[in-house]
């Protein structure tokens, strides 16, 4: 029977770091280990999470280096057994019903070809995400638009037969932006190119993930300087993905 593991990462939550441990705890299926990345936050963040270090079922990680969120899910998935259940919720979101880790694992254990599922998300201000189920078996996910969104979860070896080349930008370096794209592209690609259809992905039509799209200060959306940097690097870092397509 597979474990099921879910991995928070992230830097400055401390706004919503707590509604993402408890909406965890509270799950009616619970978790192998909820492993809580802080990536050197200089707010409260970690003030928070101390009260959980001894909690069952949590393990806390405090880095001494800035890692970004594409390699701290990495190093924290890749050693899983391979048909252990990874489930990424950012640690400044939360699952939407207590029921959310269930549903995930219910559909897993239902069909054990499937190796990615993920699901409908609704964001904090109202607005119902933009996840939705592949169309066709002839759907590129480098050359369609992006839809398989929150809440991405995947069998450890899923990832682990996926080159980390694909998780590396053009100079080498992990992504550090963009990074649902550096990592969900390349692991879609992967099943689909192996099956010839998307038999192995699935898409569960419930919002099970509420996601913080404004009101979170370390990622500006709009309106300032820094904003408009952080958005144009993701627009650079999408469109280099997308361009790159797969690396074996």
């Amino acid at each position: 029977m597979s474990n099921v593991y879910v991995i928070s990462t992230g830097r400055n939550a401390d706004r919503f770091v707590v509604n993402c441990v408890e909406s965890v705890l509270n799950q009616t299926m619970k978790p192998k280990s909820h492993i809580v990345v802080d990536d050197i936050s200089d707010d409260d963040t970690v003030l928070y999470l101390e009260k959980y270090q001894n909690t069952k079922g949590i393990e806390i990680k405090i880095n001494k280096e800035r890692k970004y969120r594409l390699k701290n899910i990495y190093e924290n998935a890749i050693n899983k057994d391979p048909e252990d259940i990874i489930c990424i919720v950012d640690s400044d979101d939360w699952l939407a019903r207590n029921t959310a880790l269930e549903t995930v694992y219910k559909a897993y254990e239902k069909d054990d070809k499937l190796e990615y599922i993920y699901s409908r998300y609704i964001l904090t201000h109202g607005e119902i995400g933009c996840s939705m189920p592949i169309p066709n078996n002839n759907w590129n996910p480098y050359a369609e638009p992006w839809i398989t969104s929150h809440m991405s979860t995947f069998k450890a070896k899923a990832l682990q037969n996926v080159s980390i080349n694909n998780f590396l930008d053009w100079s080498g370096e992990w992504f550090q932006i963009a990074t649902d794209h550096a990592m969900t592209l390349p692991i879609l690609y992967k099943l689909w190119k192996r099956d010839g259809d998307y038999s192995a992905v699935s898409f569960i039509d419930e919002a099970l993930y509420m996601h913080t799209f404004y009101g979170n200060p370390s990622k500006p959306r709009s309106g300032t300087p820094e904003a408009e940097e952080r958005s144009s690097m993701a627009v650079k870092c999408s469109t280099f993905i997308k361009q790159r397509g797969y690396v074996q």
